[in-house]
């Protein structure tokens, strides 16, 4: 029988606690990376709902931005610019939305998208 010696003692619990450390960081990174990835699907589709909303507003002779700026409120973002090129017989309208992600530095604290809706021919 081999009797453990003194310098033996612990040392499971170090490697323990080595892994759990691990496999907590690991865990954290993920939530991070998720956030930030959820956060940007909502931004496209929040930019893509306010374009539209934009584009059938100019249809229907409304202002586009009150309407781009209503949609993506609607959707939990902020519409940071809203640009009308062409007549009502053909144009596109170009939006640009933030959501905050809900996260602080050094990860980013918003996330932006653009998209674009119209008639436009060609």
């Amino acid at each position: 029988m081999t009797v453990r010696g003194a310098t033996d003692r612990g040392s499971a619990t170090v490697f323990a606690a080595s892994i759990a450390l691990v496999l907590v960081t690991a865990a954290t990174v993920a939530v991070l990376v998720v956030a930030v990835i959820l956060a940007s699907h909502r931004a496209r589709a929040a930019a893509d709902l306010a374009a539209l909303a934009a584009a059938t507003a100019e249809i229907g002779g409304l202002d586009v931005c009150t309407a781009a700026r209503a949609s993506a409120r609607t959707n939990g973002a902020d519409l940071t610019s809203c640009v009308l090129t062409g007549t009502t017989a053909s144009f596109v309208v170009a939006v640009s939305a933030t959501v905050p992600t809900g996260l602080r530095t050094p990860l980013p604290m918003q996330v932006s998208a653009e998209a674009h809706a119209g008639n436009a021919a060609g």
